[in-house]
């Protein structure tokens, strides 16, 4: 093996440690923010929705479902979600056979009725406590 082959292989070889460094590292950064994402669970106490506050289309809340912005009323399909089975588009509580053309707001503030559902649907669809040590309805916990 020549010495300009040799000096190849090993700048390959260097290549080959540096990335498999930074796919480590990368991974490691991953879990370090992703994981405490995982594990974290509203206790049911906080308010996802709050009065007065601007809220864009298909801003979804567990238990309330998805805002539309044009209505400041959550629904459980998303805004301008279509289905070709059913010939149409949903916004406003029913589906339609023609895209929202009216009422495209980008975000609005819920009305004080609809924020008070949403939060109450939230609490709602969270998990009880059942005391003990720990949290019970965690992320890997069965949910029905």
């Amino acid at each position: 093996m020549s010495l300009e082959e040799r000096a190849a292989q090993v700048e390959v070889e260097a290549s080959r440690r540096r990335r498999s460094a930074w796919i480590t590292m990368g991974v490691a950064g991953a879990l370090v923010v992703g994981v405490p994402v995982l594990f974290y669970q509203c206790d049911g106490e906080e308010n996802p929705v709050a009065e007065g506050q601007a809220y864009p289309n298909n801003y979804y809340v567990p238990g309330a479902g998805y805002y539309h912005a044009g209505f400041g009323q959550f629904y459980p399909i998303r805004y301008q979600e279509y289905d070709a089975a059913r010939g149409g588009y949903y916004y406003g509580g029913s589906w339609h056979r023609e895209a929202d053309a009216v009422s495209q707001v980008a975000a609005s503030v819920p009305t004080r009725t609809a924020a008070s559902q949403a939060n109450a649907g939230f609490r709602a669809a969270q998990p009880s406590s059942r005391g003990g040590f720990g949290r019970t309805g965690s992320f890997f916990s069965a949910r029905s």
